[in-house]
């Protein structure tokens, strides 16, 4: 009979065991969602104060999005973004680098950079950041059509129509752009 209660006791307490460490686990992934959700409020709201135009509260957004995850390529775009429309165009560059440091493969960094670099007259580092930017998404027609606009600047016309064409390809609309 003492066998069957220490069975019996040894059950309900392995139970217990794995209902405590299941609860555990759930508030840790719970935890996690939360910083994550956090992290996405903060990327989203910068994004939302770019779009009214708000930039130096946007970098503010961006900034607790990255203190909360400073791999969030994402944010280290959207901090650059803010700051090149600031004219802070050297610090955006830098953000932008931060994002292809942490990304390597996204275009949209590759290609914002390029543009901070075309607002210093880096002609050739902007092309090469174009260039990064399709190479990444051959289908990029913004990419090709800034590459467009700094091989015009750079005196490349036949390099220049070439691109302007490619763009067009991939978007007809920007055909009304090149006129």
């Amino acid at each position: 009979m003492n066998e069957a209660k220490c069975d019996k006791a040894s059950r309900k307490h392995t139970i217990i065991t794995i209902l405590g460490i299941t609860l555990v686990v759930f508030l840790m992934l719970v935890n996690i969602a939360g910083a994550a959700q956090s992290l996405n409020i903060w990327s989203h709201k910068g994004s939302e104060l770019i779009n009214s135009e708000k930039y130096n509260e946007a970098i503010k957004a961006y900034d607790k999005a990255i203190e909360i995850n400073p791999h969030d390529s994402y944010a280290w775009d959207g901090k650059g973004v803010a700051l090149g429309k600031l004219g802070k165009s050297d610090e955006a560059i830098t953000a932008f680098d931060k994002a292809i440091e942490i990304y390597p493969q996204y275009s949209k960094a590759w290609y914002n950079k390029g543009l901070a670099l075309d607002n210093l007259n880096k002609y050739d580092e902007a092309r090469k950041a174009f260039d990064k930017a399709i190479e990444v998404n051959p289908h990029y027609s913004a990419a090709w059509y800034n590459k467009a606009i700094i091989l015009n600047k750079l005196s490349k016309s036949d390099e220049a129509i070439k691109a302007y064409e490619k763009a067009i390809e991939i978007n007809p609309q920007l055909r009304s752009l090149a006129k």
